[in-house]
């Protein structure tokens, strides 16, 4: 679920890039250069949050006190297949 601060943090992002095409387009730049840069510009948007905010969802207006969750998951143990017992012998 989304916390407010993901979202205010995605729509600041969304407008950063609705700026960049508007721009983009007011100029004249070539629309292939402008589809390529947009995910590079989303990216780079990203890594400048992970060092402004919340480094664990990426968000500018994240809570700084969150520390990396690490889980490691570990093989179980084989089972051991029960000992077969001999018949007994007839006498």
């Amino acid at each position: 679920m989304a916390t407010a601060n993901q979202t205010t943090d995605q729509a600041t992002k969304g407008g950063v890039l609705g700026i960049v095409t508007y721009l983009g387009i007011k100029y004249s730049v070539d629309p292939a250069l402008l589809a390529m840069s947009l995910p590079l510009i989303a990216a780079g948007l990203a890594w400048v949050s992970t060092r402004i905010g919340d480094p664990t969802v990426a968000a500018f207006f994240g809570d700084k006190g969150c520390k990396p969750v690490s889980i490691s998951i570990t093989k179980a143990p084989a089972k051991k297949a029960p000992a077969k017992k001999a018949p007994a012998k007839k006498k």
